[in-house]
């Protein structure tokens, strides 16, 4: 048994640090959120990630997950939406408020909550890929599975996050008098995967369905 505990928590370290480890917006707002406030913030912004995952997993777990496929093409428009509109105002913020501003989620949690909430991406991946990784915990040890690899999910977002974090804060020296550059890189990156989100939500509404 001990084993097969270590098996699925390996497992859920390795899912979860493959999708922690490409780009989006909830990374977008730690190297953010990190530069603004001088400090190392990801625990702090995984913690508000994984309130909003735990609310998914709960929906999965009692039968809800095909809610995500069905309602797919809302999810990309109106997460899109946002995510390019936040974008935008990053982009488009004077150079004296992007240094003295903080972000618009002021609050590190909230943020975390906030770029997980609308990142569409989010939910389809926990009513399908997600859900694999579930009923594979469940499969082999019960509850204790599913617990088990959501655990080892959330550790890869601690570890991976809190280290990105420790990076743009070690680095403040380079990073602090750049960040309206920073600014302007990571708010046009949000535009664009808004804009790809968004035309996707698009597609399937139009021409998919």
């Amino acid at each position: 048994m001990i084993l097969a505990a270590l098996g699925l928590v390996s497992l859920g370290l390795a899912v979860g640090l493959s999708g922690a480890v490409i780009p989006g917006p909830l990374l977008t707002f730690t190297v953010f959120d990190t530069s603004k406030k001088g400090r190392v913030t990801g625990h702090y912004v995984i913690a508000g990630h994984v309130l909003w995952e735990l609310g998914l997993i709960l929906l999965i777990t009692l039968g809800f997950g095909w809610i995500f496929e069905k309602n797919s093409n809302i999810i990309y428009l109106v997460g899109g939406g946002v995510l390019a509109l936040m974008g935008a105002d990053m982009v488009r913020r004077r150079p004296d408020q992007a240094t003295m501003e903080r972000p618009k989620v002021g609050s590190s949690i909230g943020g975390g909550l906030f770029y997980t909430v609308f990142n569409p991406a989010h939910p389809l991946w926990w009513g399908t890929a997600g859900l694999a990784l579930l009923l594979k915990g469940l499969e082999v040890l019960g509850l204790l599975g599913v617990i088990l690899v959501t655990l080892g999910h959330w550790l890869s977002d601690f570890g991976y996050y809190t280290f990105v974090s420790f990076l743009v804060h070690h680095h403040r020296s380079y990073v602090s008098p750049r960040q309206r550059q920073v600014a302007l890189i990571l708010g046009l990156f949000l535009v664009v995967l808004g804009v790809i989100f968004f035309r996707q939500g698009l597609e399937e509404t139009f021409f998919s369905r």
